[in-house]
């Protein structure tokens, strides 16, 4: 996933992390569309912060950072333990 759209990675990982967070029942994420692009949008900008890289563990620490700015609207929850640069996909750990 490192390569010249690190716009387009940063979405594919930053919606892969929203929804492992929005299988939660609990999460306040589930039904409301806003939150859920706010959380895109908070994880994306992390992410952009730390790439390029393909180091799994910078990546996760980047999406628990954009999770944690999200503590305000109450959505917390799973945490990402790992992310595949290749493929974008997470790795999810309760918290």
């Amino acid at each position: 996933m490192v390569g010249p759209n690190l716009d387009q990675a940063a979405q594919v990982i930053a919606e892969n992390v929203v929804s492992a967070v929005v299988r939660d029942p609990a999460s306040p994420l589930r039904d409301t569309p806003m939150a859920r692009d706010a959380a895109i949008t908070a994880i994306m900008a992390a992410l952009l912060r730390v790439m390029p890289t393909d180091d799994s563990d910078r990546l996760a620490e980047a999406c628990n950072r954009g999770l944690n700015d999200l503590a305000i609207m109450g959505a917390l929850g799973p945490l990402v333990e790992a992310v595949d640069p290749d493929d974008g996909s997470v790795t999810m750990r309760a918290e």
